[in-house]
């Protein structure tokens, strides 16, 4: 007897399924995580988005934390401060310094939908800050230094600044020069300040430059010298300093 079609056709379909291929095997959450992170290094965000995501979805925190700082930053994926903190939450909380500080950046900020809040951003800068991270030593002290979120404090935004610059934040020496300067929680001290100035300059930083030709330019400390001073705000000018770019421009109007 012969076999009819439809069991020939059958037949066919479960030789079909017995010779193919089994699906590959889902990666782990450190395979997906080192290729999310050659993805994005390479510029092939999507996949690098897939591949945390695969990470994320096991309940990996660092997937968690590589998708935050996507939506963060915008890379990828259009800018979304909401979603970011729904990914950032689980590894900040577990003590991901790079999560924290990010939680702490948007905080600070605002925007996206999620309010400025001064007192929850100094409350994950200072989490990042007690793990090293520079940035966020540097953002404690500012905001001792100004009272964002919490009373002002010379004290706690100089100690917070000293640690800051010992990892080699320029920033942050910048910020000491400027205490120093201003006798603001420490003795009034030009010479200490132009000494940190000219530090954080000669690194790069553009408001070290601009407080040096301020110096200069009203003799705070050192010789009045107008053509050194100006010589200061170009170069502030230059590296970005938008205080340096309109007093130069102010000048220009004057001479006119």
């Amino acid at each position: 007897m012969r076999p009819t079609p439809i069991a020939l056709l059958l037949a066919a379909s479960l030789a079909a399924c017995a010779h193919k291929p089994p699906p590959p095997p889902v990666p782990t959450p450190a395979e997906a995580d080192a290729a999310g992170d050659a993805a994005l290094a390479a510029g092939h965000n999507q996949l690098a988005l897939d591949q945390f995501t695969i990470a994320a979805n096991q309940g990996d925190l660092l997937g968690k934390e590589r998708i935050g700082a996507m939506y963060t930053t915008g890379t990828g994926v259009v800018q979304d401060y909401n979603e970011a903190v729904q990914w950032l939450q689980a590894p900040a909380a577990a003590g991901d310094m790079q999560a924290q500080f990010l939680l702490a950046m948007i905080y600070d900020s605002g925007g996206s939908g999620i309010f400025k809040n001064d007192a929850t951003a100094l409350t994950w800068f200072r989490k990042a800050a007690e793990q090293g991270n520079t940035a966020s030593q540097y953002q404690v002290g500012r905001h001792y230094n100004f009272g964002l979120g919490t009373a002002i404090d010379y004290a706690q935004a100089l100690h917070w600044y000293e640690r800051a610059a010992a990892g080699g934040n320029m920033d942050a020496v910048t910020a000491m020069g400027v205490l120093y300067e201003q006798g603001r929680g420490v003795r009034l001290d030009y010479a200490r300040a132009l000494t940190l100035f000219h530090q954080a300059a000669a690194a790069g930083n553009a408001e070290a430059m601009k407080d040096l030709g301020y110096m200069y330019f009203n003799g705070t400390g050192v010789p009045m010298n107008e053509t050194l001073a100006y010589d200061w705000l170009k170069k502030a000018a230059a590296a970005g300093s938008e205080d340096a770019k309109r007093r130069l421009a102010m000048r220009d109007i004057q001479s006119q």
